[in-house]
């Protein structure tokens, strides 16, 4: 359980070893238009500031105090908001993006439909929606217990800090429960808990459709690789109806 030391180191260390990516920025970059951004489940906001340049409204949300902290400090002319993307009401937009797998941290399809419901709300006729998710790994889901492993090893504040990461999965109820724990001078400091849903392509086609979007586009990598076995990733780009 994390409390506000652990959720500031939670938040330093996502910066950390997130913020350097660039497949998905540039990916999000390459399909992006409109000068009315939304991010949903912004993080520290290395996706929304990155995107920012030549907008005109560029808005993060989050529900983590910690990481919005972050983004404030790194990008304060941006607009950052906690809330909830399963019911928001942040104005219109041109554009909304989902990155970095935050559309399976809501645990349920209702609360996926909730979320997909509310971005259509935001978005103007023609507006598009991207989304971000990891593809199932087939191979790991015969193995519904993965003990805790090292996942990232650095320094915050001159300080090593290392994330472990245990998980359990359930085919049959599409979940991944993951369980990351930080250890500052090698020793615990705080623990946090994941629980995501895992979706399939098809499935997250016909939600979107579902919810008043037709899809432009699903592929299985940032280099715009088809959907296959083995892809890393679930890409989605749908405009709204």
């Amino acid at each position: 359980m994390t409390d506000a030391y652990g959720d500031a180191l939670v938040a330093a260390v996502y910066e950390v070893e997130y913020g350097p990516l660039e497949g998905d920025v540039a990916w999000f970059a390459r399909h992006s238009e409109g000068d009315r951004l939304l991010v949903l489940g912004c993080g520290t906001g290395r996706v929304a500031r990155r995107l920012a340049e030549g907008r005109r409204k560029v808005t993060g949300l989050d529900l983590s105090p910690a990481m919005l902290a972050v983004a404030r400090r790194k990008a304060p002319d941006l607009t950052w908001v906690a809330g909830d993307m399963r019911d928001f009401d942040l104005g219109r937009f041109d554009e909304i993006v989902i990155p970095n797998g935050g559309f399976a941290f809501l645990p349920t399809r209702a609360d996926q439909a909730s979320s997909l419901a509310a971005c259509r709300r935001a978005l103007k006729v023609g507006g598009a929606l991207s989304i971000d998710l990891p593809m199932p790994d087939f191979g790991r889901w015969a193995q519904p217990h993965t003990p805790e492993r090292t996942a990232w090893e650095g320094r915050i504040d001159d300080r090593p800090v290392r994330r472990t990461r245990e998980t359990h999965r359930s085919l049959a109820r599409q979940r991944l429960d993951l369980t990351d724990r930080y250890y500052v001078d090698d020793a615990l400091a705080t623990t946090s808990a994941l629980r995501l849903r895992i979706m399939l392509p098809a499935e997250l086609e016909w939600m979107l459709e579902a919810s008043g979007f037709w899809v432009d586009r699903i592929v299985g990598d940032y280099a715009n690789g088809p959907i296959r076995d083995g892809a890393p990733r679930i890409l989605a780009r749908a405009v709204a109806g």
